[in-house]
């Protein structure tokens, strides 16, 4: 006679086990998915179109002419920068310049403000020295102009000069066109007439189907239709000077447009020229194992639209023959966004048509910040020879 056999009853310990894996599987899973939601949030950084960086520190002190604050990497960089800081509803703005005291933990630096910081206050240090326009800012004369892209008619700073070679200034991720007025007085002095733009995307300015950022490879249309834009309206030719991802946009543009035989030189400050080497670059400076940036690369080109291979201006440069016009390049030895070593990549590949001028200290576009007699003299003197 067959009788079922009875189950073993399940031992205390293989229950314990059981247990453990199956909580180590969800401590697993939740991992992962904060790990997603924070890499998803690191995207931002590169997708999310904004003309202005977050909050990211805070006033340990302040005086009427001094701000002391937490010594991180823009806070404790020499020379020139604004500061933003809550105050009430609004944000204020000044200029934090010559540094008093540096220890591992703060800074303190000379304040010029019109209202004291009130303590705990959140805060920036950044390298928009100028929040304002260019009147108000610099007492520049300037007209709001538009200019007609596939988009819609775009947003630009027009700041008149005695010449008739413009200079096309195109800002960077988490920057709008204020980036650009720390040049305006030297190139308008120097007789070059100023175009500051806004791209597609930008708050105030038409968009497209996709919404984001998309690395340059849609941005360059908008430049196009900018440089036409100055042809039509008499200028003899024009300057291209990028910073940071607006390098990106120009060199795009220089790389992928019929024409471009208007462009009589280009500038770039701390230039996008290759962004896997960028995300390297970020993911090593902070810490982080390699094995994400490949993941976050993955995350932004699915949002973006955009492979990083089809934004790669270095390689762009190898197979189209180099540079055609003559390149003049500022890079920070203390840039933790976009290595020095991509624009040493640039220089060496074709050093007779690239300039490039290392600022010892500067951090992500802040060589002007650091050393303004310098990078003004550099400017001013590759433009003379155009």
């Amino acid at each position: 006679m067959n009788r079922t056999a009875r189950p073993r009853p399940i031992s205390r310990r293989k229950r314990v086990l059981a247990w453990i894996g199956a909580s180590a599987a969800l401590l697993l899973l939740a991992g992962i998915a904060v790990g997603g939601v924070l890499l998803w949030r690191a995207s931002d950084l590169l997708v999310k179109p904004v003309d202005t960086q977050p909050l990211g520190t805070s006033i340990v002190e302040a005086t009427a002419d001094t701000v002391t604050l937490p010594a991180e990497a823009a806070a404790t960089s020499p020379g020139v920068f604004g500061l933003d800081w809550e105050c009430g509803d609004d944000i204020c703005h000044g200029l934090v310049g010559e540094i008093l005291e540096l220890s591992d933990e703060q800074v303190t630096r000379v304040l010029d403000a019109s209202s004291v910081p009130p303590v705990g206050a959140k805060a920036k240090v950044s390298v928009t020295v100028y929040d304002e326009d260019p009147k108000a800012a610099l007492n520049l004369d300037f007209e709001e102009v538009h200019y007609s892209s596939e988009c819609g008619p775009m947003p630009a700073w027009f700041v008149p000069s005695t010449g008739s070679v413009w200079v096309i200034q195109v800002h960077g991720l988490g920057a709008g066109r204020a980036a650009g007025l720390r040049s305006m007085p030297a190139l308008t002095g120097a007789g070059h007439p100023v175009l500051d733009i806004t791209y597609r995307n930008d708050p105030g300015a038409p968009g497209d189907e996709n919404g984001g950022r998309q690395l340059g490879v849609a941005e360059w249309r908008d430049l196009e239709a900018a440089v036409q834009y100055a042809l039509d309206n008499g200028a003899s030719g024009v300057v291209l000077f990028g910073f940071s991802m607006g390098g990106a946009v120009v060199e795009q543009y220089l790389n992928r447009a019929e024409d471009t035989t208007a462009v009589r030189g280009v500038i770039l400050d701390s230039p996008a020229l290759d962004f896997d080497a960028a995300l390297d670059h970020v993911v090593a400076g902070l810490g982080l194992p390699g094995w994400i940036a490949p993941i976050e690369r993955a995350i932004v080109e699915s949002r973006s639209g955009v492979a990083f291979a089809d934004a790669d201006s270095l390689a762009q440069n190898l197979a189209n023959g180099g540079p055609r016009q003559p390149v003049l390049i500022f890079h920070g030895t203390r840039d933790s966004i976009i290595p020095l070593a991509s624009s040493e990549e640039f220089a060496q590949a074709w050093p007779e048509e690239v300039e490039l001028v290392v600022v010892d200290d500067a951090i992500h576009t802040g060589a002007w910040n650091t050393d303004r007699d310098r990078y003004e003299t550099h400017m001013l003197t590759f433009l003379a020879r155009l």
